[in-house]
């Protein structure tokens, strides 16, 4: 990754002030984020590097809990996690790899 990538977490609803808490903690624990800073309803979330297998799935993990829009992740498939991360069977599969609705 020559550019650190940037996920956009937008509009993130947190349903108590120790959930948004949590989110935040989360974010600051995860090796891959090298920072975040918000903007209007937006957080910008900047990566460290390329995510490995264990910050996929821990990304996967926080989008699905946080209701952030997965499709974003689609850029990190590599042909080494294809196999996993693409499989049709997966909770996030559809997710991740649907085309944005028009």
């Amino acid at each position: 990754m020559s550019e650190a990538a940037t996920i956009i977490a937008d509009s993130v609803i947190y349903y108590h002030e120790n959930d948004e808490a949590t989110f935040f903690g989360w974010l600051d624990r995860m090796e891959v984020v090298s920072d975040y800073e918000g903007r209007g309803t937006a957080l910008l979330i900047r990566l460290a590097r390329t995510p490995t297998d264990d910050d996929l799935w821990e990304l996967l993990a926080l989008h699905q809990r946080y209701g952030i829009d997965m499709r974003q992740l689609a850029s990190f498939q590599t042909a080494a996690n294809a196999e996993w991360f693409c499989a049709p069977d997966t909770y996030w599969h559809q997710a991740v790899f649907s085309p944005a609705a028009p």
